[in-house]
């Protein structure tokens, strides 16, 4: 049979008391007679009282592979929609800037040098999966934040460029565009995705793919878009992967006496300050980095009391966000 559990209340029926008499006296404060004091005491252990352990907050370290400053990036809002998250979860937490070359060296982050200990651990950006298993031998609870890969067999809450492409190519595919391009840093892992959700939407609908509309955010940027101009192969829309990207190629456009969106749409994401204040106003991607935010927190608070389940791989949707940049056709 279950025995009941002893309570305050109990104790100050059994005594005759109030409840906040009992409270004062096991929680040894001021206002009651150390003679009462006492009695409360032996009574509450001959009830078999057990008092309540406190709420041990989780410790939880963030580690960032990329110099923060407080400026309008996607990247401040990451950390700072973290950091946000990691205080309503009422969380103990450091953040810490590590550099690629200490990761190289598998050097361990400042405060883990110095002793302290972690219940979890948060990575912000794509760390290599040998410096994950590092830390991770350190710190049970680990989850990526934007760093998915499929070699990781970790938790990890990460944004969907390839769902991000194709909604975006789809986007000016119902608005009557065919010859649709693409600006971004092809090695980068985000733009990798992003083409294949582009090339997924063109190919669905019936639209050839031209990889000569598909040009890197590098020095022969300039050179590839007048050489497109001057053969009148100009795409009627670009799909930017950031929107510093889409401000640069307005630029650009504009150098060139092109109309944005008269001639050439373009759209980018990220939903920065700047694309509301660009002209025109960019239409962008939002990555919805608060929610993100809040999800990572809860997934690794999730990993820690049940450290046994298996790992989450948490894609979250971007949404399109309409201003004046994309015409329809």
């Amino acid at each position: 049979m279950k025995t009941k559990k002893v309570t305050i209340t109990h104790i100050a029926q059994a005594m005759g008391l109030s409840p906040v008499s009992i409270s004062r006296a096991l929680s040894n404060q001021a206002g009651i007679s150390d003679e009462l004091k006492a009695a409360i005491v032996r009574k509450a252990a001959e009830m078999g009282y057990i008092k309540p352990k406190k709420h041990t907050p989780a410790r939880i370290l963030v580690l960032h592979q990329k110099p923060y400053s407080h400026d309008n990036s996607n990247f401040s809002y990451m950390v700072q929609g973290i950091e946000l998250a990691l205080q309503k979860a009422e969380t103990d937490y450091s953040i810490e800037f590590l550099d690629k070359e200490n990761q190289n060296k598998l050097i361990l982050p400042y405060r883990l040098s110095r002793g302290f200990k972690f219940d979890g651990v948060i990575l912000i950006g794509r760390f290599n999966l040998e410096y994950a298993s590092f830390i991770h031998e350190q710190i049970p609870n680990l989850i990526f934040y934007t760093g998915y890969s499929p070699a990781y067999d970790y938790d990890s809450v990460w944004f969907s460029f390839l769902g991000a492409g194709y909604k975006q190519c789809k986007y000016l595919l119902d608005r009557g565009h065919r010859r649709i391009g693409f600006i971004g840093d092809p090695s980068a892992y985000r733009n990798k995705e992003k083409k294949t959700g582009i090339t997924s939407a063109l190919e669905e609908h019936g639209v050839p793919v031209d990889d000569r509309l598909f040009l890197g955010r590098d020095e022969t940027l300039h050179l590839r878009l007048s050489g497109l101009i001057a053969d009148g192969q100009l795409p009627s829309a670009f799909i930017c992967d950031h929107d510093f990207t889409a401000v640069e190629l307005l630029r650009e456009l504009q150098e060139h006496g092109i109309k944005v969106p008269g001639e050439v749409s373009v759209l980018s994401s990220g939903n920065t300050e700047v694309s509301a204040f660009s002209l025109p106003a960019l239409t962008t991607m939002d990555l919805n980095i608060e929610y993100s935010c809040r999800t990572v927190v809860s997934t690794l608070l999730k990993r820690i009391a049940e450290p046994g389940k298996p790992a989450e791989n948490i894609a979250i949707l971007s949404t399109l966000v309409e201003r004046d940049s994309v015409h329809e056709l």
